[in-house]
């Protein structure tokens, strides 16, 4: 079977919708997300020691019930919004109703989910079936590396590795098109286990295998530095491991980037995306969600459309174009490249015409 795989899977597509993008470039509003984070859960079976939502998960006790999920979905359906990612501050898979929400959303949009794995177990196993991509946050590479930076016991390792190789098989004997793949925040922690894990996760048949580098979440309790300019040598090390069935992505441009400020003064990202809390909050920004100057409404008690198209979201959006100091933002922000891209549009370079 071959490798479902985009190589610019990880990059930024906008320039692949032109008429949202040409309507956003004509009328400085679009008519509705592109892309959703939909957040099941507020509970989270981790406790990383580098988290960035450490001071809101686990606060409100939120998971999504399956009719105000299918309130949300169609709603978002009906904007136009053409994917959905679950994930959100807390681990998707401790809903019950995941495997039905899931398949749900898939029924009208592209679905993805991030995950840390550990309760992916036989009754929730079929969700992969209705997935473009299945991502597992695999931090540790050993059962004692991945308690110490999981905050869990040592034996919730093995039964990741177990539940990634489950739905591995299981994308094998269906012949799946869902891409499988993990993801390593790189920290001092594990900087020297790093390969070892990749050589375990190629033997498990993932298809790739990321390595990022750390965030700081301008609202987390965890105040983090890494400096990595001393683990760049990680590039040249992984490369051996990759070949046509097994992808290493090894993010040394954004390592090189961190904390050096954006090259974008507005963000204008944030008409084409939308973050729901798992209580039906819809939000400008993931980053902020909490923060309510950012809270655009509640699906759970309005309908979608209102909430797009109403007053409040315009008022969050003036405050962003007009009050919002980036500096105050994530660094290395998911909207990083587009945001770049779109600030490229609105600003364009000497030359430009010159295609």
């Amino acid at each position: 079977m071959p490798l479902v795989f985009d190589p610019n899977f990880d990059k930024q597509k906008l320039m692949y919708h032109p008429e949202r993008v040409a309507e956003w470039l004509s009328a400085g509003v679009t008519s509705g997300p592109l892309y959703t984070e939909l957040e099941l859960s507020n509970h989270c079976n981790c406790r990383c020691l580098f988290c960035g939502v450490d001071h809101q998960v686990n606060q409100t006790g939120a998971l999504m019930g399956l009719p105000l999920a299918s309130k949300i979905i169609e709603g978002l359906a009906g904007l136009g919004n053409k994917s959905v990612m679950i994930c959100g501050h807390g681990e998707p898979l401790l809903n019950l109703e995941v495997l039905a929400i899931v398949r749900l959303a898939a029924a009208r949009m592209s679905v993805s989910m991030t995950t840390n794995g550990w309760a992916l177990d036989e009754a929730k196993l079929p969700l992969i079936d209705n997935l473009e991509w299945l991502r597992f946050s695999v931090n540790g590479c050993t059962p004692e590396n991945y308690g110490k930076i999981h905050g869990t016991s040592d034996a919730a390792f093995v039964r990741v590795l177990a539940n990634i190789g489950a739905a591995v098989a299981r994308k094998r004997e269906l012949q799946l098109p869902v891409t499988i793949g993990t993801q390593l925040v790189l920290l001092p922690e594990n900087q020297s286990l790093v390969v070892h894990l990749a050589e375990q996760l190629k033997e498990l048949g993932v298809d790739y295998f990321s390595v990022k580098p750390y965030s700081q979440h301008p609202l987390s309790i965890n105040r983090r530095q890494v400096d990595y300019q001393d683990l760049l040598w990680l590039e040249q090390a992984l490369k051996p491991l990759a070949d046509e069935r097994f992808r290493v992505i090894f993010r040394a441009a954004a390592m090189r980037q961190a904390g050096s400020g954006k090259s974008y003064e507005r963000c204008h990202g944030i008409h084409f995306l939308s973050f729901i809390s798992a209580n039906g909050d819809l939000w400008a920004c993931n980053v902020f969600a909490g923060d309510q100057r950012y809270l655009l409404g509640n699906g759970d008690r309005e309908q979608l459309r209102d909430i797009w198209l109403g007053e409040r979201r315009q008022q969050v959006l003036s405050y962003i174009a007009n009050d919002l100091d980036l500096s105050g933002c994530r660094d290395l922000c998911r909207m990083e490249a587009c945001n770049s891209y779109l600030w490229r549009l609105k600003k364009p370079w000497p030359h430009d015409n010159f295609i």
